[in-house]
């Protein structure tokens, strides 16, 4: 009983579920996996805000990086494109319309609430426009970590650095008439008209054909899934939102004291961003090392491809995180169904426990441990 004891302390080390004062615990040689995001400062501009996070602040964080974005009523993020990455997003606050165009030709214009997303394949042109009434707030998450927002393709930025007479000659405008478009990249303008309902807003061309496949969804409108004592999670992979085809996301939604418990994921890195309360973050990388990290609200947290980790609320009410994948398929290998899948014997000899405490081990999926 005193090796199983001391097997019990260990493992609850080395994953980083000892819940005394020593909350953070970063192994010598390995990358912090959580950034204090919420103390970044905000970049302003004439209706909106923006920060960001990627490889440049956050090295460990190398298959996405993300950008907080804000647009008052009335304000636009700017027709523009991404060529190295894909845009998937996640409104937290308020109403947003987005309009997207694909290299067929075809376009979506959607109106976007909190809860909902949106996914844009890398290359493809769109906007983001702020509705109101109050401010919108919303995450961008691109696969690519080394992502920035000033690596953007804006359509102001691209015709303030074309010679005017090619301009005039592709717009059909006099070369007055270009003088008067910005000379600089706008990035967010908030100027006159404000838009309108979305029944009455149409393409400049009308002939151009809607998109068939809609690249917005309603994640807050999802079913809970693994529910257990009231910790739950919605997931939209491709399965569910089949535009965002090589992007998952999700919300996890766990109790005070509720553990999302020990997993990996095998074919994808993990991206966490706190939507509301605090948790702690435990990863294990292998050959022993492992650190554990404290997240509040508006923090992020990486963990790399097939690395063990756990999450545990460690506020006083519910923790919200919003989870984002760089896999259009959700997987997740659980370690109470890895150990239930094995016979008694195995697990009894790998541990160096009696079959008889073996046989206790749970038997059945767990993706919630209530405190």
């Amino acid at each position: 009983m005193r090796r199983v004891l001391g097997f019990l302390f260990a493992a609850l080390l080395i994953v980083g579920l000892w819940t005394g004062a020593a909350i953070s615990a970063q192994a010598a040689g390995l990358p912090a996996f959580a950034f204090p995001f919420s103390k970044q400062p905000l970049t302003r501009y004439d209706g909106g805000t923006t920060k960001q996070v990627g490889t440049y602040n956050f090295p460990v964080s190398e298959a996405m990086a993300g950008v907080y974005m804000t647009l008052e009523p009335g304000a636009l993020r700017e027709l523009h494109w991404h060529a190295f990455a894909a845009e998937w997003a996640y409104v937290i606050e308020g109403r947003t319309r987005i309009t997207l165009t694909s290299p067929e030709g075809e376009v979506q214009i959607a109106d976007v609430d909190a809860g909902g997303l949106w996914y844009f394949p890398k290359g493809w042109g769109h906007s983001i426009e702020g509705l109101g009434p109050g401010e919108a707030k919303f995450l961008l998450v691109f696969n690519d970590g080394s992502f920035k927002e000033g690596s953007t393709f804006s359509i102001t930025g691209w015709i303030a650095n074309t010679p005017v007479a090619w301009v005039s000659q592709n717009l059909g405008l006099t070369p007055k008439q270009v003088k008067e478009l910005p000379d600089r990249q706008v990035y967010i303008t908030r100027k006159p008209p404000r838009p309108g309902p979305l029944a009455e807003t149409v393409s400049r061309d009308p002939s151009f054909k809607r998109m068939t496949e809609s690249h917005v969804f309603d994640l807050g409108g999802q079913p809970e899934q693994s529910r257990e004592d009231g910790s739950w999670l919605k997931i939209a992979s491709a399965q569910e939102f089949p535009a965002s085809f090589n992007m998952t996301g999700a919300i996890v939604h766990l109790e005070p004291g509720a553990l999302r418990t020990m997993h990996w994921h095998p074919n994808a890195a993990e991206w966490q961003y706190v939507l509301n309360g605090s948790y702690d973050l435990s990863v294990f990388a292998s050959e022993g090392q492992a650190s554990v990290s404290r997240l509040k609200r508006g923090d992020v947290g990486y963990v790399p491809r097939g690395y063990g980790h756990a999450l545990m609320n460690t506020s006083s009410g519910a923790t919200d995180v919003l989870v984002v994948f760089d896999s259009g398929s959700y997987e997740a290998i659980n370690l109470n169904d890895w150990l239930a899948a094995n016979p008694d014997s195995v697990v009894a000899n790998n541990f160096e426990i009696p079959r008889s405490l073996a046989q206790q081990l749970p038997k059945r999926n767990a993706d919630f441990a209530p405190n």
